[in-house]
């Protein structure tokens, strides 16, 4: 018996699906129809891992070029962004970290002495992102400062690239700093894009602890509690060693000054509400600074071999394909096309919330996490006529649709995190789908109880 190499299957159910994109978009313009198909056959490159995910991000940004989709500068438009940048300087300052030995020694003083059990590892190391949460409201910028961390807690603790317990630790810390933090206001981009459309467009307005207390005690402290038993069952392995705490040491210089400048990002991301820099030109600040050819400093080793092409060239894909979907009209469809088929009772309830979470996830397959309020707080006036709901739910609603992350492009921190670290695109995708299905069955239930609770209506009148 004859057998096909596993790659060749892939490659085979990716043509496929291709060609399924391009025929479901028959009747739209020539644009759409690449687009479609381009979008496709990139998602099934990097799901089945058919070639290295910048590599598939050269092949997208080629056909769409040649194919005449859009102008290059919305092809390429990924790279302009300052989430980009955030990215490019974020492995520099990453490099710069572990290089001054500052991730190892915070390291050695993450675990306690003695063995530490694998489950209480993640435990911790989930408690502590979601509080770092709370004072950087950059969630790019929390997983390019946690990542030289989590990877040496990772190796204190005896883990080797590609082990369960190395993936283990480092999902955990970067979906434990990114996707919690949807429950408060300032923490995430699409938080902020939500409550300043609310406002523009229907005058309600979220205040800190009114949003904190409608999706953080489900969607914030639920969501850390399953990540934690997720992890630890799908990534099961054993701390190995029981090494000491070492002896404290002095700080070395480099190590000072990496702190202090550490100390200075942070401080202004932090405040970025009140100077309005990005948290990009931020961090490429402090990237520069990390370059200067000071007399044993980091300088040019720190480009050298902290910049990763591939993960730069998948970052830049991946923030550019939301665009590149909404400009072609891809989005538009796809939401035409789930809007005409969607079943919806005239006495609205809570069948009819259920539906309008439906569109709004499925939706978001087609772009980032932040185009879902960007697509649909417009919208939501009309959805609400035809749902029979109020539109301070329909609103609210889609904070738990764009907090759950299907597949790993929709959320580039969670793709940086990945690239950056190492993680196969595969690992990723096998504990974003796990936990999504875990927030659908157990989570939404749970919030849906919770706004009954605290007196969010279900129904209009």
């Amino acid at each position: 018996m004859v057998r096909i190499p596993r790659v060749a299957v892939f490659a085979g159910i990716s043509l496929l699906l291709t060609a399924l994109g391009v025929w479901a978009t028959a009747g739209c313009a020539q644009q759409t129809r690449v687009a479609a198909g381009a979008v496709v056959f990139l998602v099934c490159c990097w799901g089945f891992r058919l070639l290295k995910e910048g590599t598939a991000a050269l092949v997208f940004f080629l056909v769409l070029v040649v194919g005449r989709v859009l102008e290059p500068e919305r092809i390429f438009s990924g790279f302009t962004t300052p989430a980009f940048w955030l990215v490019f300087s974020g492995l520099i300052i990453g490099k710069a970290i572990s290089v001054s030995g500052l991730s190892h020694r915070l390291a050695r003083r993450f675990r306690s002495p003695g063995s530490t059990s694998y489950s209480a590892l993640l435990a911790r190391i989930i408690v502590v992102c979601m509080v770092f949460a709370l004072f950087v409201p950059s969630a790019m910028g929390r997983v390019v400062i946690l990542l030289p961390l989590l990877a040496d807690i990772s190796a204190d603790c005896g883990f080797r690239p590609g082990d369960r317990g190395h993936v283990g630790v480092l999902v955990a810390g970067i979906m434990g700093t990114f996707l919690p933090a949807f429950g408060l206001l300032p923490s995430n981009l699409s938080n902020l894009i939500l409550a300043g459309s609310a406002k523009a467009l229907y005058n309600i307005e979220y205040g800190y602890m009114q949003y904190f207390l409608l999706h953080y005690p489900v969607l914030g402290v639920g969501k850390g509690v399953l990540l934690w038993w997720m992890v630890k069952t799908m990534f099961r392995d054993e701390v190995r060693g029981t090494a000491e705490r070492a002896p404290s040491e002095k700080l070395t210089t480099r190590e000072m000054y990496t702190m202090v400048l550490l100390a200075l990002a942070l401080g202004f991301w932090v405040l970025d509400s009140l100077h309005g820099i990005s948290p990009g030109w931020i961090g490429l600040a402090a990237a520069i600074v990390f370059l200067m050819p000071f007399p044993g400093w980091f300088g040019k080793d720190a480009l050298l071999d902290g910049v990763k092409i591939d993960t730069l060239l998948f970052m830049a894909c991946a923030i550019g394909v939301g665009n590149v979907i909404r400009h072609t009209g891809l989005g538009d469809f796809a939401t035409d096309t789930l809007l005409r088929h969607m079943p919806l009772s005239p006495d609205g309830g809570i069948g009819n919330l259920a539906t309008v979470l439906g569109l709004y996830m499925s939706s978001g397959l087609m772009m980032s996490m932040p185009g879902i309020p960007s697509m649909f707080v417009p919208l939501a006036g009309h959805i609400a006529q035809a749902a029979h709901l109020p539109v301070e739910t329909l609103l609210a609603l889609m904070v738990p649709a764009f907090s759950t992350v299907l597949l790993p492009y929709q959320a580039p921190p969670v793709i940086v995190g990945s690239a950056a670290a190492g993680i196969t695109y595969r690992n990723m995708l096998a504990a974003c789908l796990g936990l999504a299905a875990l927030t659908i069955f157990v989570l939404f239930p749970l919030d849906l109880l919770w706004w009954k609770l605290i007196g969010v209506p279900m129904s209009v009148g």
